[in-house]
């Protein structure tokens, strides 16, 4: 079996506009994936990942954690490390791009990715 780290790296793309400062500066930052997108890029722990601003490739980090949530679990420190002004904005932003097509937004699983710096 190959190490999740050996594996080439994958892409992660954070395109929340207030994100910008904290994906730049913070060294272990907080973003969302689809479970589509998890499954495509077959993300886990250890991974190598590509970290983009929209188009604008910022660095390359390492997954630490990938955990399955939902938008009703989502907290006040999410939002704060994700770079949102709240909680009810984050949720919205959310369901309006990462849960677009789910019929039921509230309780639609999609995944949280904890990623650092290398």
């Amino acid at each position: 079996m190959i190490p999740p780290n050996i594996a080439p790296p994958k892409t992660v793309v954070v395109s929340y506009p207030g994100a910008e400062d904290k994906v730049r500066k913070q060294y272990v930052y907080q973003t969302y994936v689809s479970e589509g997108e998890l499954s495509r890029n077959r993300i886990v722990p250890g991974n190598r990942l590509i970290v983009k601003f929209r188009d604008e490739i910022v660095g390359e980090g390492q997954a630490i954690l990938v955990e399955p949530t939902t938008l009703e679990k989502l907290t006040p420190y999410d939002a704060m490390i994700g770079g949102y002004e709240n909680v009810d904005a984050m949720r919205k932003h959310l369901a309006d791009t990462i849960l677009k097509g789910a019929r039921k937004a509230a309780e639609a699983p999609f995944f949280r990715l904890l990623f650092r710096w290398l």
